[in-house]
């Protein structure tokens, strides 16, 4: 049987047979809002190896922005993936309901033995299925957190419970995908059935406050590079807490009581069973988190604790320096003006900035434009990477930024500005060429 011809536009490959056979050349081959069990039914989804023994399921092509949804059964660790080309280097999506209120976060991967976390949300999670999705678009990798009780369609989402952003330009391009299974627990990840490769989603929320901290480096899985926000850990015992974060808390007294170390609780669960939460954790993401290059990071506040309010203040007092939340593009471009200077190795300019903290989705529009632009024509930093993609995907993408930014309506001044250079920027990229 013959490959089967990429279709971006979801079109069936021409009729060779006459006789109303249905056979592989005849089928769609959708690449956007389908689900992970029709791509296996026609061969097009690939397997990749992942730490501890687990793996990802991904759809079979190379892709720039894309987002994966999935529905997620968490007892330990369940994860979703985006620009993966090997098992050590990824964009990772995961709910983890072990974290000290961090349990929903985003981490790069990039040849390391421990990683490195880009973004978490401040919330301690039950061990219960919810909706997952990584989104990426450009430079910006975005995780969003659904908690479903009505029946729901991926193709369809509600708005998301939370969104978690960081912008990082490390991985240009690669595979999209949901890890399977976990080794420690049979019922923790998802199925080809429950997964979905959909088109990126844009809006987030606004920063609350803007910091810059020094840089923990990391050492493996379970302590990986991170900025060094201020903690206050707490007992679950001494707070009045849902039910299951007092039933993991139980189980650590028993086992404390019978003489277990917190590396025998390891091997024998998996896990440490979660005994503390922490009350000046907040919601924040990243700005170009590179700890190879910096002692110091960016980072965008954008929640605050869910215990004991005002955390967000607390950060900002603790921080080396505190910067206040930009209310609208002129501010935001000015504020990153001036960190620039402090950090001249970013690769991320304003308008992924702008979209960090500001949050609306024509500055992504923008953002991802600067991002086809600087790898295809100015900087051309990871141009082998995109290379990779195919050129039928990039055509697809570019004309969609363009027909979006065209549809932007009621926009004047600097905006209006703005899209307009931003559009043009893209009939520059296409007539080019790459």
């Amino acid at each position: 049987m013959p490959d089967i011809v990429l279709d971006y536009h979801r079109l069936k490959t021409p009729i060779d047979h006459p006789d109303q056979s249905v056979t592989r050349s005849k089928l769609e081959v959708p690449t956007s809002n389908v689900n992970f069990a029709y791509l296996a039914c026609i061969n097009k989804v690939r397997g990749c190896a992942w730490i501890n023994s687990s793996y990802f399921v991904l759809a079979d092509w190379v892709f720039t922005d894309k987002s994966i949804f999935a529905f997620e059964q968490v007892n330990q660790v369940a994860s979703i993936t985006g620009r993966l080309s090997d098992y050590n280097h990824l964009y990772r999506h995961g709910f983890d309901p072990n974290g000290n209120t961090s349990d929903h976060y985003i981490d790069l991967w990039n040849g390391t033995t421990s990683g490195t976390i880009l973004a978490t949300e401040a919330i301690d999670i039950d061990n219960t299925g919810r909706g997952g999705r990584l989104s990426i678009s450009g430079s910006a990798i975005k995780g969003m957190r659904y908690e479903l009780q009505t029946p729901t369609h991926a193709l369809s989402l509600p708005s998301p419970n939370a969104t978690i952003s960081a912008t990082d330009t490390t991985l240009a391009s690669g595979y999209y995908g949901a890890r399977m299974l976990r080794h420690a627990s049979n019922h923790s990840g998802t199925d080809p059935a429950s997964a979905w490769l959909l088109n990126p989603a844009s809006t987030l929320p606004p920063a609350l406050a803007i910091i810059e901290t020094e840089i923990i480096k990391g050492i493996d899985e379970e302590e990986p590079t991170r900025p060094e926000l201020s903690k206050s850990l707490v007992d679950i015992g001494a707070l009045d807490l849902p039910l299951h974060l007092r039933i993991e808390a139980k189980k650590y007294e028993m086992l404390v009581k019978k003489g277990f170390t917190e590396e025998e609780m390891r091997l024998l669960l998996g896990y440490v069973p979660q005994h503390q939460v922490d009350l000046d954790a907040v919601t924040w993401g990243s700005f170009e988190f590179h700890p190879d290059k910096a002692s110091t990071v960016i980072v965008v506040i954008t929640g605050d604790n869910p215990y004991s309010p005002g955390a967000v203040e607390r950060q900002k007092t603790k921080a080396k320096r505190a910067f206040r939340a930009p209310k609208n593009y002129e501010e935001s471009v000015e504020l990153y003006k001036q960190l620039n200077r402090d950090y001249p190795h970013w690769l991320a300019g304003k308008d992924n900035f702008v979209y960090q903290t500001i949050g609306l989705e024509l500055f992504d529009l923008f953002q991802n434009v600067d991002f086809y632009y600087g790898e295809l024509v100015e900087h051309r930093t990871h141009y082998n990477q995109l290379k990779q993609v195919h050129e039928l995907e990039l055509w697809h993408r570019l004309d969609s930024l363009e027909d979006m930014l065209q549809r932007m309506s009621g926009l004047a001044g600097v905006l209006a500005n703005e899209r307009d250079k931003h559009i043009n920027k893209v009939r520059d990229i296409k007539k080019l060429g790459w």
